[in-house]
Order: C-alpha cells, then structure tokens, then sequence
C-alpha cells in the first residue's frame, strides 16, 4: 500500500512531534493559509485521530490544495467508512492520481468487487505493490494466464511479485528457485520463507533450515515461523513454539495462528 499520513511518525517521538507541530499550525491558523489546514490534518492522523482530520482536509479540499482528496479518503479509511472513503479515491483516481487509484482497488478488493478492484489496480500499474494485487485479483477472478503474464512483467523488478509468481505454479520448479535465489543472492531476507518452502518440496530440508536460520539472523519474522514450522517437524516443540512468540510478536500473523493451535 502506498505510504499513508497515519503510517508517519511510528516511531515513539513522533506523537510528541506531531502534537507540537499541531499546536503550532493551530495558534498560526489562517484562512488564507490553506496548506495549513493539511498539516493540521496530518498531525491529528499521526496522532491516531483521522476522525477529527476529516474537518481539516474538507477544508482543504475546499481550497483545492493537491493531495487533499486522496488524504481525505485515507481518514475515511482509517476511520472505519470504507464506503466514504472508497468514494473519495474514485474521485481522485479519475482525475488522476494514482495513489488514490491504488486506494480504490485496495478497498474494492477488501468489498469483494473484483472487477472495479481490477480496473483500478490497472490504473495504478505503476504504483509500488499493485501489479502483485491486480495479479491476485485476476487469479481470483479465474484468469490465472494474465495473473502470470502480470507477474512475470514485474518479477524482476519485485521481490513480493517474484515470491507470487514462484509460488503460483506457473514456472516449473528449478525455474521457481532460480528466480527467488537471485532475489536472495541480492540480498532481499523476505523471499527466505518461500524460497526454503521450494527448497523443502524438492528434498533439500538441510539447505531450508540452513537460508532461514541466516534470515532469522537478519530479523525476518516470516522466516521465524517457517523455521518453527521445520523445528516442530524435527520434535523440537519447545524451540518451534519459542520462535513462533518471537515472530507473533513482531507482527506474524501466521505465528500468531499457530500459537492459538498449538500454543
């Protein structure tokens, strides 16, 4: 998903940061000064309240300031009103931007409207990340042949791409593992978990165990799974469920599954 106003300042100075800016821009509020109105807007959604941002980028949008409609949907979105939110990036994306056509498919997908979510990801094409969501769009839609002409386009130029299209059946398997081991050989820890699952299906658990044990190092969370799930497999639960609670708690949700299973 494209970088969002509340996806800045994650870290822990940052809600200090954006109350201080907010009551700067506050005390130096002009009607005059729309621009303003959108950094106020900004700090209230970094402060975890897109609700009161709202206002703020109406008011913006009002003075027609770029970008406000976009970030007006993104408060929709963060809101809980998809519905309102899925409106205002459907305005934007036709008139033309492309984060907010992007947006408008993320939500159209999360409504179970795969056509719309296909139109607007095609829209969004060169928007990071949404080639590998029109892909899975098209394979649900029953178009698996486009799914992988779309992916095989970007595989090369993204790693999540190159993850899907490996995963997806459409190469032949030594063609699968040569694609995700460049993107390993160059560095990229997030293709370790598919790629030791490639290793896995063609007998070779020792070099799995070995590429997700460098990955862990590097502080992959997906890789701490699959290296619990490899652990479990050997009989070594007690090493399984403590990497499975190392990565729940870096976000896994996979991790988070299985420790509700087997935890």
């Amino acid at each position: 998903m494209p970088t969002t106003p509340t996806s800045t300042g994650a870290s822990d100075a940052a809600p200090a940061a954006a109350l201080a800016d907010l009551r700067a821009a506050v005390a130096h509020l002009h009607p005059d000064d729309p621009l303003a109105l959108v950094a106020v807007a900004d700090d209230l959604c970094a402060l975890g309240s897109p609700v009161a941002a709202v206002p703020f980028y109406e008011a913006a949008l009002a003075h027609d300031v770029p970008g406000a409609l976009y970030r007006l949907g993104l408060a929709h979105h963060d809101a809980g009103d998809p519905a309102e939110a899925f409106r205002c990036f459907e305005l934007a994306g036709l008139a033309g931007d492309a984060h907010a056509a992007f947006m408008a498919g993320y939500v159209a997908h999360e409504r179970g409207d795969l056509h719309a979510a296909r139109r607007w990801f095609e829209q969004a094409w060169d928007v990071d990340g949404a080639p590998v969501r029109l892909a899975r769009v098209l394979r649900a839609l029953g178009d698996d042949g486009e799914a992988a002409r779309v992916l095989a386009a970007v595989s090369g130029e993204s790693w999540e791409a190159a993850v899907d299209h490996a995963l997806s059946g459409a190469l032949v398997p030594s063609a699968a593992t040569a694609l995700l081991e460049s993107w390993a050989e160059a560095g990229e820890v997030r293709v370790a978990s598919a790629l030791a699952d490639l290793y896995v299906r063609a007998g070779r658990p020792l070099d799995a165990e070995d590429l997700l044990e460098q990955a862990v190092l590097a502080d992959d969370a997906a890789s701490r799974t699959s290296l619990g799930v490899l652990r479990l497999r050997a009989g070594r639960v007690a090493d399984a469920m403590a990497l499975w609670r190392d990565a729940a708690a870096q976000g896994d949700a996979y991790a988070a599954e299985l420790l509700s299973r087997f935890g």
